[in-house]
């Protein structure tokens, strides 16, 4: 017998006696299987748990992608902020400074070898003495539009004594920074 069928001709009110006994076998099985598997004692707690996990583990790979994801953006916003602070700052002092430079590189180790002479006691001292490096740096006054460069120039002989002496680049004043001198 068909299930649908006797379902319809119950409904209808043309069921047979039988009919009506089948349909009434078949509905008391479905809610019987029902509460089987409604039941929280017989579910299996194996896939609870491994559900648990599987969510747990979805959260941490969100959280942990949220986490990098906003680190990124703090890291970017403040690099933002720092190279527009760098720009006001240094971008004043920068252009103060070129304009006002007005001894060259060269010009900068003339008056440093001058200067060498004049520590040593004179030319031939001081020809001995080689120039092992040079580097022009910004130097900064009272305020940011008030940048000079100054040539740092670092002298040394074949002994290793090391004379490291600056150059205003606007002014060719010059300085003695450090003296090193080895021991022979």
């Amino acid at each position: 017998m068909n299930f649908e069928d006797a379902y319809k001709k119950l409904r209808d009110g043309t069921a047979s006696d039988e009919e009506a006994a089948f349909v009434a076998r078949e509905l008391e099985n479905v809610r019987r299987i029902s509460a089987i598997l409604d039941d929280p004692r017989l579910s299996d707690p194996g896939i609870v748990q491994a559900e648990q996990e599987t969510v747990q583990k979805a959260r941490r790979a969100f959280n942990r992608k949220s986490m990098l994801r906003t680190l990124a953006i703090v890291l970017c916003s403040l690099l933002a902020v720092a190279a527009i602070v760098c720009g006001i700052l240094f971008i004043p002092s920068n252009i103060s400074a070129s304009g006002r430079v007005a001894v060259t590189r060269e010009e900068a180790i003339e008056a440093g070898r001058a200067c060498l002479a004049e520590q040593l006691g004179g030319e031939e001292e001081a020809r001995a003495y080689y120039v092992d490096h040079i580097h022009r740096h910004l130097r900064y006054g009272g305020s940011i539009f008030e940048g000079i460069y100054v040539y740092r120039i670092e002298f040394e002989n074949t002994y290793g004594d090391e004379y490291e002496i600056e150059v205003n680049a606007n002014s060719g004043y010059t300085t003695i920074r450090d003296i090193d001198l080895r021991r022979r």
